[in-house]
């Protein structure tokens, strides 16, 4: 093992070693996927839903009649891509070669006749693409593809679909969404585990009686990783380096960085960095500045992008206000009105700036937050 190398990872999904307890969603999602109920997870961006479910995917990988399929919607933007990601994702999972892949979308793609295209190693990366008309024909053979396979090869096919809110900048979204819940409902070989990171938009498609998908599955909102467990994880994943660090120390960075687990990784990652064979708190607050450093010119563009009583709001928060229509903190604030503080919370979750959870307020990015506060306003942060 290399004793330099970071064990933090960031920017990509982890599992093993790297990845933390959730004992509790991990036996309640394989008890879904077992029991073929479909299951919508929900949390703020870079919580971790899409590690859980790979981990999941993990647990139970000896499990001979389980397959998992995964689909991203995050560059989707067409009801054509959406068929042709979820094919892709479908045959690879159902299919352990290429040879066998071909025979599968011979055999069980009817009425349209895909492009395939090749990736460097043609045995794990292709991509389909389809006639539009001809696929929009099919649609609905196209969209009970997975039963039909799953059903063929006598399997549960598990239906892994990220960013699922993104189905909502699709040309037709309520059409389309009722097409979808008009086939998914009836698949009985196939669950399907549907997550995203815009709450305000998944608790609408998943909370509102008026849309199709309206009691769908199992709706489970994913919290914070417990305080502890970071603690335990930090300290050992500095051992496995063969470094030193204090539980209070590893308390600090999660501290820092609120309990959210990709930035709890990344000050970790750059505090391992800067450290020798003891990782202090200063050497912690070293690499906090070194991050601060690096995101300033992100953060002031952020910044730009943001009204002036959208700013004033975060200046609020900042200060501790908890009751933001009060006549006293509006004056004191220039937040306008009521009104105002109402469509500013609206604009602030839809810029991924804050998360509203039920009367608690998370910042999305918490290096944001020490941002304003520290390089941002600084002294001036209270002069109000």
């Amino acid at each position: 093992m290399d004793e330099e190398h970071s064990p933090f990872l960031i920017g990509t999904t982890v599992s093993g070693d790297s990845f933390i307890d959730r004992e509790n969603h991990r036996e309640r999602l394989r008890t879904n996927f077992r029991s073929g109920l479909n299951t919508v997870l929900i949390s703020p961006r870079r919580w971790g839903k899409s590690s859980l479910v790979r981990q999941v995917a993990l647990d139970m990988a000896r499990e001979k009649d389980v397959r998992f399929a995964f689909v991203d919607l995050f560059h989707v933007r067409s009801e054509q891509e959406f068929l042709e990601r979820t094919t892709e994702a479908v045959i690879k999972a159902l299919g352990k070669t290429m040879e066998d892949r071909i025979a599968d979308l011979k055999k069980f793609v009817r009425g349209v006749v895909p492009q395939i295209g090749l990736g460097v190693d043609p045995q794990s990366e292709f991509t389909l693409k389809f006639n539009w008309p001809d696929a929009e024909r099919n649609i609905q053979d196209l969209l009970d593809l997975p039963e039909r396979m799953a059903k063929a090869k006598k399997v549960r096919l598990v239906l892994c679909i990220d960013e699922f809110q993104n189905i909502a900048h699709l040309p037709d979204p309520m059409g389309f969404q009722k097409v979808l819940r008009a086939s998914w409902q009836h698949h009985k070989a196939v669950c399907h585990v549907i997550y995203g990171s815009k709450r305000h938009m998944m608790m609408d498609l998943f909370n509102k009686q008026s849309m199709p998908f309206y009691r769908f599955g199992d709706v489970l909102f994913l919290d914070k990783i417990k305080r502890t467990d970071w603690v335990r994880f930090i300290k050992a994943r500095f051992a496995s380096r063969k470094k030193a660090i204090a539980p209070e120390v590893c308390e600090l960075i999660a501290e820092r960085m609120q309990d959210h687990s990709y930035h709890v990784q990344l000050l970790g990652h750059v505090a391992f960095l800067h450290s020798g064979r003891t990782c202090t708190r200063a050497v912690v607050e070293m690499a906090l500045d070194d991050l601060l450093n690096q995101h300033d010119a992100l953060y002031h563009r952020l910044v730009d992008d943001l009204t002036t009583p959208q700013l004033n709001y975060l200046r609020a928060l900042l200060n501790g206000v908890e009751r933001f229509t009060t006549m006293d903190t509006i004056r004191r604030f220039e937040l306008g009105s009521s009104a105002h503080v109402k469509r500013m919370t609206m604009a602030l979750e839809q810029k991924e700036v804050l998360d509203f959870v039920g009367r608690k307020t998370e910042w999305i990015d918490p290096l944001f937050k020490i941002w304003l506060e520290e390089r941002y306003w600084g002294s001036r942060l209270r002069m109000v």
